[in-house]
């Protein structure tokens, strides 16, 4: 390694918190979404265009329709593609202020049944979540929780499929109830969940 390598190497800035990089990266989201917003707005204006000249006559009502909806399919699937789509939980409440007895369910007697299947249901984050850093997110997928290779949420324990960070889990943790969630249970008070769990 030359003197000038060295120097380089010196000079180099200190390696970023990790959540002081996912901070950086919920920025970029954050931005990210504006801009969309603005160009859904910017398309409502197009549309509006379009619907002045469908009320003057100078196009039919159903040929335009029949156009907007191929555009408004591509540019979903354009969006989707792309990874343009932001998973937040918004107005979410301050999940320590949440009052946990609103749902009792004693899961710890159903997970031999059940295999903690509520732990493999995807959800987005709240602001407080991603700003705390406790929960885990998927970065090619802001800002949904992030589940491990065997589709489990990557908190819950493969050996007692507990969750590891109870105390900071997220608001929708909290307030789930499955016991109208067909997903998992066929008869809740039975005992019966439902047979195409994984």
């Amino acid at each position: 390694m030359t003197s000038r390598d060295m120097a380089e190497v010196d000079s180099a800035e200190p390696a970023r918190p990790t959540q002081e990089i996912l901070l950086a990266f919920h920025e970029a989201h954050r931005r990210m979404d504006a801009t969309k917003t603005q160009l859904f707005e910017a398309a409502a204006q197009a549309f509006a265009v379009a619907e002045l000249l469908v009320a003057k006559g100078v196009l039919g009502a159903d040929e335009l329709d029949a156009v907007r909806h191929s555009v408004e399919d591509r540019l979903g699937e354009t969006f989707e593609h792309d990874g343009l789509n932001i998973a937040l939980a918004s107005n979410a409440p301050d999940k320590y202020s949440m009052d946990d007895t609103a749902v009792e369910i004693d899961c710890a007697a159903r997970l031999p049944l059940c295999r903690a299947a509520c732990c493999r249901l995807r959800f987005p984050l709240s602001e407080q979540d991603i700003h705390e850093g406790a929960v885990q997110w998927q970065l090619d997928r802001p800002y949904l929780n992030r589940q491990g290779e065997d589709g489990y949420c990557v908190h819950c324990s493969t050996d007692s499929r507990g969750c590891e960070i109870y105390a900071s889990r997220p608001a929708v943790c909290r307030t789930y109830d499955c016991r109208r969630d067909s997903r998992i249970w066929l008869d809740f008070d039975a005992r019966i969940p439902n047979p195409d769990l994984p």
